[in-house]
């Protein structure tokens, strides 16, 4: 529950109500990336983050390793979602 409703917090900060997926697909109308490829840096960004983590205490103390593999989790589950919606259109 606490995931959902942090991601609900971000997601409006990201994005409009009408299309919840604007900020990935930022990438794509920059000309850098795929949408989904743009989820997977930021999940790289989170891999790293944890990486660093296990070796050094954390500079932004506000932020828990657990709240970076969280993190991690809903961007997973943010591509299988946003790979099931484009693969059905």
């Amino acid at each position: 529950i606490h995931m959902i409703e942090t991601t609900r917090r971000k997601n409006a900060d990201y994005a409009v109500s009408s299309d919840a997926m604007q900020n990935f697909k930022l990438s794509e109308r920059l000309g850098i990336t795929t949408a989904e490829r743009g989820i997977l840096v930021r999940m790289s960004d989170k891999l790293q983050r944890v990486t660093n983590l296990l070796d050094k205490d954390a500079q932004v103390t506000e932020e828990a390793i657990t709240d970076t593999l969280e993190d991690l989790a809903v961007y997973s589950l943010i591509l299988i979602i946003y790979l099931k919606h484009t693969k059905a259109k």
